[in-house]
């Protein structure tokens, strides 16, 4: 079965190639160069976690998240900032593991809810339902 193939862990300096052809799936246009440098940052960041799903040596997604406190109620949330497959990859549970993945960070970081950032075009309708049929609420 594929969920048994599929290796979750966090991303390291030496993934950003993999991880610019992921961000330009995802429909953000993305340099090597850029995904570098943006990186360099973010996984410095103890705020921030970039998870790869990867099956044997093939990076096949992404989760980018941050915790982050709120203005509107006390505690923490974690953001989604971006989810994203390989398209050869999609509808294989490997999205839906990596967001496991995030809810488990959440609970560990104390956060009291995740919340996605997924844009409210029609070409993300498709994200919409995995959402939904994961148990999230849309809104906008």
């Amino acid at each position: 079965m594929l969920d048994e193939l599929i290796v979750i862990r966090q991303a390291t300096k030496d993934d950003f190639s993999h991880l610019s052809d992921l961000m330009n799936a995802l429909g953000y246009e993305t340099t090597i160069e850029d995904m570098q440098k943006r990186l360099e940052n973010i996984l410095y960041h103890s705020d921030y976690k970039t998870f790869i799903a990867s099956i044997g040596k093939q990076i096949v997604g992404m989760a980018g998240v941050t915790q982050n406190y709120s203005y509107e109620k006390n505690g923490k949330y974690v953001r989604v900032i971006a989810l994203v497959t390989n398209s050869s990859f999609r509808q294989k549970g490997i999205a839906k593991r990596l967001m496991q993945v995030v809810e488990d960070w959440a609970k560990e970081v104390g956060a009291s809810t995740v919340l996605v950032n997924c844009g409210n075009r029609e070409e993300r309708k498709l994200a919409h339902d995995f959402y939904r049929n994961i148990g999230y609420k849309i809104k906008s």
